[in-house]
């Protein structure tokens, strides 16, 4: 699985860690154009090579105000990863039964105002993955360990 570590640009989610992602744009037909074209931009996956299995629940983001739908695709082949070193500061590739086997722990989070603040978060190759990002994660582990059973 992959996250990548956005850069510290002052935004509101600069620095952390997340999933590809961002914004509909007037051309993209649905989400999960949207979601293939933001992981290509962002990270370099090529969209043809990515089969979108499906989505997860919507999420509100009062941080930067937006309604997220997950989706979730699936690459035959680890992608050749090109990240865009205007919105990305680092790749993070974790395996699926890594994941599996982290357990979610509570955290101290310092946000970019300053706030710190103690977060439900998955603690992987000393990166801290917290607030939305950790829960989509929970909640695709969770539906992956309901389909292995």
């Amino acid at each position: 699985m992959v996250f990548m570590k956005r850069t510290n640009d002052g935004k509101a989610h600069g620095g952390q860690i997340s999933f590809p992602g961002g914004k509909q744009e007037p051309e993209d037909d649905t989400l999960h154009i949207t979601a293939l074209r933001e992981s290509e931009e962002e990270l370099g996956i090529i969209q043809r090579e990515v089969q979108v299995l499906g989505g997860l629940t919507t999420l509100y983001i009062p941080a930067s105000n937006f309604l997220v739908q997950p989706v979730v695709g699936y690459a035959a082949n680890r992608p050749i990863f090109r990240p865009s070193p205007v919105e990305v500061d680092e790749i993070l590739e974790v395996s699926v039964a890594q994941l599996l086997q982290t357990p979610v722990s509570t955290t101290s989070v310092t946000v970019n105002s300053g706030f710190t603040f103690d977060a439900k978060a998955f603690l992987v190759n000393d990166q801290i993955i917290w607030g939305a990002t950790a829960m989509m994660l929970n909640e695709l582990l969770t539906a992956i360990r309901d389909i292995s059973s």
